[in-house]
């Protein structure tokens, strides 16, 4: 018994003692302290691309406003209408806009159509360098000057280049018209001269016979249409063939209404621009009534002919004009101040302006008197206007010589903007002479004001005063 005990404790094996290790986060300062970075660059980039911007207007440009009103005009000529002496195909030899005298031949009708290609065919031969060159160069500026949105300037540029191109081709054998017809076109031909000294022009509308007694409020508002004639139309007889403009003198007719009246009424003479080229013109102002409303009209003297191939002109009157500081108008800011009645100023023996506002003297148990010099920075007839951060509300000052005080409170606000010339906003006094949708011109030379080449903010609604800027 006692041996089989022995046998089994030498059976028994020593006990695996297993060590487990829990696991430990190791904290590494490295990836702590670029997570930190991390996340600060997200958090600055987030506010950087959602806050509002802070831009800086330089005051570079000394501008200037005027004040304007458009208006649609309605022109008036000395126009006689001329009409066709017979039928065929129309070839003109004067272009539009020249002068011809009585006698000189305008136009011819040819029954069977071949002239115009005989023409132009004797053209290339006829034309010279200089007029390539004339033609070259309109052609140029009216490229430079395109607008898309005009696109029915397109037809017109090639009427006039028509004209012209006809007029030079003709030049050369005008004279022996007649004997190339006969040689060369066969068939029969008429030919039409001017009957008066005038100007040409080859497109009719109906307003020919109008004077100034004939408009209406509804000329304005009628669609309006015209007829080009031009070489190589076929006409019969009593057709309009072309027009001719007697007199350089034109007038402008056009709706008032009871403002435009009333601020007129003593006008005797107007200067308008013209929106087509932006050409100024002065004339004769004068108003007329009849039962559809009230006109305006402009009589003029010269540049006829430069408007010629227009029948309603849109143009502007300029009434007065602005010049000083430009700003835009979102850096307006305006800031209180407080109003002190101007009797109350006094100078003291250092020349120093300011006022005298009552205090209490602690040690000597006593009211007393300081002289304080704030900045002034306007007045008008009544007052000054100082800082709010220069005085206590309620503080009392007092007159010399006089037992009358004063109760600092009244405030009123004065318009600005923001400067940050030297890094920080600092509100500068502005005085506004004229404005429109997004500018001001601002007076000059004011004391606390702007000058050129200042730094403001162009929106003050995302600052504030005394606001450190970083640009």
């Amino acid at each position: 018994m006692a041996v089989s005990k022995r046998r089994r404790r030498r059976r028994r094996r020593p006990k695996k003692v297993v060590s487990i290790n829990r696991y430990r986060v190791r904290l590494n300062m490295g990836v702590f302290i670029f997570s930190i970075i991390f996340l600060y660059m997200i958090i600055s980039i987030g506010i950087y691309l959602t806050r509002e911007r802070i831009s800086i207007y330089e005051v570079s440009v000394q501008g200037s406003l005027t004040k304007s009103k458009s208006y649609t005009s309605l022109i008036l000529r000395q126009e006689e209408v001329s009409y066709a002496n017979g039928s065929g195909y129309v070839n003109y030899y004067v272009r539009e806009g020249g002068r011809v005298g009585v006698g000189d031949v305008i136009y011819t009708l040819d029954e069977s159509g071949r002239l115009s290609d005989l023409l132009f065919s004797d053209s290339k031969k006829s034309l010279k360098e200089s007029d390539l060159s004339n033609l070259k160069a309109k052609l140029t500026s009216y490229c430079m000057s395109y607008d898309p949105i005009q696109f029915d300037e397109v037809y017109n540029m090639k009427i006039e280049m028509d004209y012209e191109v006809l007029e030079l081709a003709n030049t050369s054998n005008i004279a022996s018209l007649e004997q190339v017809i006969q040689a060369q076109a066969g068939g029969a031909f008429l030919q039409g001269t001017a009957a008066k000294t005038g100007t040409i022009s080859y497109c009719v509308d109906g307003y020919e016979s109008y004077t100034p007694e004939s408009v209406t409020m509804a000329d304005f508002t009628t669609p309006y249409s015209k007829r080009n004639i031009k070489s190589g139309d076929l006409l019969t007889k009593e057709n309009e063939i072309y027009k001719t403009v007697t007199s350089d003198h034109w007038t402008l007719v056009f709706p008032l209404t009871e403002e435009d009246v009333a601020e007129y009424r003593d006008k005797t003479s107007l200067t308008i621009r013209v929106e087509k080229d932006g050409f100024e013109i002065t004339g004769e102002f004068s108003m007329f009534s009849n039962e559809t409303g009230t006109f305006g009209q402009l009589s003029i003297q010269n540049y006829m002919v430069r408007y010629l191939s227009e029948r309603f002109l849109t143009f502007e009157i300029q009434e007065w004009m602005e010049t000083g500081l430009k700003i835009p108008k979102t850096a307006l800011v305006e800031k209180s101040f407080y109003m002190i009645p101007k009797e109350y100023l006094i100078t003291n023996t250092e020349d120093k302006s300011g006022f005298l506002v009552d205090g209490y003297n602690a040690e000597k148990q006593e009211q007393e008197s300081s002289f304080i010099s704030p900045t002034i920075y306007a007045s008008d007839e009544e007052y000054y206007y100082v800082g709010m951060d220069e005085f206590s509300v309620g503080t009392y000052i007092n007159k010399t010589d006089s037992s009358t005080r004063y109760q600092i409170g009244a405030s009123a606000s004065l318009k600005g903007v923001y400067t940050v010339n030297q890094g920080y906003t600092v509100f500068r006094l502005i005085e506004i002479l004229t404005e429109n949708d997004e500018y001001y011109i601002i007076k000059t030379n004011t004391r606390y004001g702007l000058s050129l080449y200042d730094h403001i903010i162009l929106n003050s609604k995302t600052v504030e005063e005394n606001q450190v800027i970083y640009q």
